[in-house]
């Protein structure tokens, strides 16, 4: 618990550091500038966190598509009273000034897309399961941490060198120096958590003793890459700035002069169109009712198929992101055979046939339930019935044991319908 808690968090601050930077960029742009200073500026950027967390798990959550915008048009509403309310009080002359309005703005802006990364996420996460149910997990960019994106932040760094902006220059660099460490952290945990439970090899190793040696390793990784970034930080006053929209203020611009060719006649004023240049100076002829009749069908349909298509794209989202999702907030991974079973259990419950299955479906399907109540994740497909249930925590569980050898007897005897699928 305490691990997923802290790998969750680290999500959550690898996001907030990302939209953190946007703010003083336009600052920057704009040569606007808070009068509360860099630090409170960085903080007020990153309240960016609380719709980070609050669409993380709304979209986690919720499973009605309508009660989701619900959420986060409240969270939205939130966002502007609090950022407005902060821009009023840090104000320099206790009213709303151009960059106070910007800071609100952008804030907005920032939580609004957010809130649509976070929908279309869970929807492509549910298309991609129903597409490819083997394929990994897709997991976004707001919920992984990793070293390669520290040239983000050094991307804004030489943009606030070049705009001859200070506190976007100061934000940057702390930014990267912290997400550094926050991305080594996350991977080291990601992946000795991997590692441990793709190699049986290392169950021998007690967990807290292999975590201590690479943990320890990681120490001294990372004290020796603060070592190398202390010369950067102490000489951060000593930055030299320019800014290159003043690189071009002496350059006059060069005249422009319209030439044509000598055969080139343009028509006279009040002379004919452009069809009856064509056409030798013969008005241009008027279409027939039948063929304006027909391009008017065609246009038609054309745009009744556009929103036909429109309507099964806008349905299928909406499936997708009901279905993606169980009442516990977990993702569906079903673990026995796909949709068309699933479907005719549901036509089963609604005609009152339940008692038309054979003795193996109902046994199969009671073993399907009672997997899929202890194990979330889907189990791989070598897996043993045995092996399943020792990885749901049920190896030892006495019913379970009952239900294993009913569910070997349909799976391999003479009951109707046996099938080798769970």
């Amino acid at each position: 618990m305490i691990y997923r808690q802290g790998l969750k968090v680290m999500e959550y601050l690898h996001a907030a550091l990302l939209f953190s930077m946007f703010v003083p960029l336009v600052y920057a742009v704009t040569a606007w500038s808070d009068p509360a200073g860099t630090g409170v500026l960085y903080v007020k950027c990153f309240l960016i966190a609380v719709p980070v967390i609050v669409t993380e798990r709304a979209a986690k959550r919720v499973k009605s598509v309508v009660l989701y915008f619900a959420v986060s048009a409240l969270l939205l509403a939130g966002t502007g009273a609090v950022t407005g309310l902060i821009a009023y009080v840090t104000g320099g002359r206790g009213r709303f000034e151009a960059y106070g309005i910007c800071y609100c703005v952008m804030m907005a802006a920032e939580t609004v897309f957010i809130i649509i990364r976070r929908f279309a996420d869970r929807v492509s996460a549910a298309k991609r399961m129903r597409e490819e149910p083997l394929a990994a997990r897709l997991v976004s960019f707001l919920d992984h941490p990793a070293l390669s994106l520290v040239w983000y932040f050094v991307v804004f760094y030489v943009l606030g060198v070049c705009l001859n902006a200070k506190p976007l220059c100061d934000i940057a660099f702390y930014s990267a120096v912290v997400y550094t460490f926050l991305a080594l952290v996350y991977e080291y945990f990601v992946e000795t958590r991997a590692y441990l439970e793709m190699n049986k090899r290392t169950k021998g190793i007690p967990r807290r003793r292999l975590y201590g040696v690479s943990f320890s390793m990681l120490l001294l990784f990372s004290l020796l890459l603060l070592a190398g970034m202390l010369p950067s930080v102490l000489l951060a006053g000593q930055r030299q700035y320019t800014d290159i929209r003043e690189w071009f203020d002496g350059i006059a611009p060069a005249p422009f002069e319209y030439e044509r060719g000598p055969d080139f006649q343009m028509p006279a004023a009040g002379g004919g169109s452009w069809m009856e240049i064509l056409n030798d100076g013969e008005p241009a002829p008027e279409p027939s009712k039948l063929a304006v009749a027909l391009l008017w069908g065609l246009g038609a349909a054309c745009a009744l198929v556009f929103l036909y298509g429109v309507f099964l794209v806008i349905r299928q989202i909406l499936r997708d992101f009901r279905n993606s999702r169980d009442e516990n907030g977990d993702i569906v991974e079903e673990i026995g055979d796909d949709q068309i079973p699933q479907r005719r259990e549901v036509l089963l419950d609604r005609k009152g046939r339940r008692g038309a299955e054979s003795e193996a479906e109902r046994i199969r399907r009671r073993y399907r339930r009672t997997i899929r109540r202890h194990r979330k994740e889907r189990p791989e497909p070598y897996e043993s019935p045995a092996e399943i249930e020792e990885n749901a925590g049920l190896k030892n569980d006495g019913q379970m044991r009952h239900l294993h050898r009913e569910y070997e007897e349909a799976r391999y005897g003479d009951l109707r319908g046996s099938s080798r699928k769970i």
